[in-house]
């Protein structure tokens, strides 16, 4: 049988700050995801914050209103990225065998490691010590221990902050008795409102859903995987980044500093986010060929829509040219709020065949170019001429260096 632990920092980016930064502790502290504007959404919050009241999917105003002593950070990903490093390191000492989950949680597969789950929760008390001694004496982690991914990462959850929870035969029918099955990783709120109808509000509810009834309302494939969630069985195994697959899509959205009337001004911040999807596209080596426009509206109602090309892509102008043709044929009736493009359907480009059209040629060897000044000196350094027009629009979109050569 095998053994999966599954580590998950604590309120990670905030208490991050707060390591940094002894004044921050025992504050409440709220990272704000672009900046500490009004309008920016709360990306991270300390325990302290959450106390208060305040959430992840709160506005700084909003957050502002319930804990008025609440303080801004801006986020550091640089600094996030390597402290998990550190962490990663650490459990990568004990099994190679680790998976990131994220960028604040990893599962370890210890079947070969330890002997039972004594063994492993010995392991587990030495990663806590070790994050505190070799990474920050102010960071925590929950741990949850198991025979599988799905009630590891659940165990995490049961205990926080600084748990250290097991999931084994001796609790099993408890934890799926009183689990909620929002609580359960892959349902979440939103496939929960599905099931709540049908009378089905714990684990072990769906695990005693009879499999046919379930089939009525969703797909079969997606019926049997949820039974199965509901008994606590998950067949996933641990995937180490040398294994992993490819991302399934890369995307980039921003919320602008104050509602648009026209979807003119949404176009300006479209043609930046797609140049920026399309040289993520390029630095992982993939080209994709379904694309998504989201627009978000001042009273966060959206619209979304996809289409999806005859070939693979990864130039920036051709994915913005696409989601313009989406946006183009709506009708806005409503202040824009926020503007997102996504491209998914994606293929290693080593396996694209080479270019055979002169223009296909000529434009592959501009963006190789732009591409080669861009990481020498800072995203967006050699733009094209027509971003210079919405520089204020997107001024708060990380660029890189301020010297900028127009194309």
């Amino acid at each position: 049988m095998k053994i999966i632990l599954h580590v998950d920092m604590n309120s990670y980016f905030a208490t991050a700050e707060q390591q940094s930064n002894p004044f921050l502790r025992g504050k409440p502290v709220c990272v704000a995801g672009k900046g500490s504007g009004e309008r920016t959404i709360c990306a991270a919050l300390s325990v302290e914050a959450k106390k208060m009241g305040v959430k992840g999917i709160m506005s700084v105003w909003e957050a502002r209103n319930l804990c008025p002593d609440i303080i801004v950070v801006a986020a550091d990903f640089n600094k996030y990225q390597f402290i998990s490093r550190q962490l990663f390191s650490i459990l990568e000492s004990y099994s190679p065998n680790v998976e990131i989950f994220s960028i604040d949680e990893a599962f370890v597969d210890l079947t070969r490691i330890c002997k039972n789950i004594e063994e492993a929760q010995n392991i587990a008390l030495d990663i806590k010590a070790r994050l505190k001694s070799e990474v920050g004496d102010y960071l925590t982690c929950s741990i949850g221990i198991s025979h599988n991914k799905l009630l590891a990462k659940l165990a995490s959850e049961k205990q926080k902050p600084d748990g250290l929870t097991i999931i084994d035969k001796n609790n099993l029918n408890d934890i799926l008795a009183t689990t909620p099955i929002e609580d359960v990783c892959g349902i979440g709120p939103r496939l929960s409102k599905r099931l709540y109808p049908l009378g089905i509000k714990s684990m072990q509810d769906l695990a005693q859903t009879n499999l046919q009834r379930l089939t009525h309302f969703f797909n079969p494939r997606q019926a049997k995987i949820l039974k199965m969630m509901g008994q606590g069985i998950d067949y996933e195994p641990v995937l180490p980044y040398w294994q992993f697959p490819l991302e399934k899509s890369y995307g980039h959205s921003y919320t602008l500093p104050k509602n648009v009337f026209k979807k003119e001004e949404a176009f300006k911040v479209l043609l930046k986010l797609a140049e920026k999807v399309a040289r993520r596209l390029r630095k992982a080596k993939v080209l994709g060929r379904t694309i998504h426009i989201y627009i978000r509206f001042f009273d966060f109602t959206s619209y979304g829509e996809q289409t999806t090309l005859t070939h693979f892509t990864n130039d920036g102008l051709e994915i913005y040219q696409v989601g313009l043709k989406i946006i183009t044929k709506y009708h806005f009736s409503k202040p824009i709020r926020a503007v997102g493009i996504s491209i998914t359907n994606l293929k290693n480009s080593v396996d694209t065949p080479a270019l055979l059209l002169p223009e296909d040629i000529k434009n592959n060897e501009v963006i190789k170019a732009s591409d080669a000044i861009n990481d020498r000196y800072g995203e967006f350094t050699l733009f094209r001429a027509s971003l210079t027009k919405i520089k204020d629009k997107v001024q708060n979109i990380p660029d890189g260096r301020n010297k900028r050569i127009m194309l």
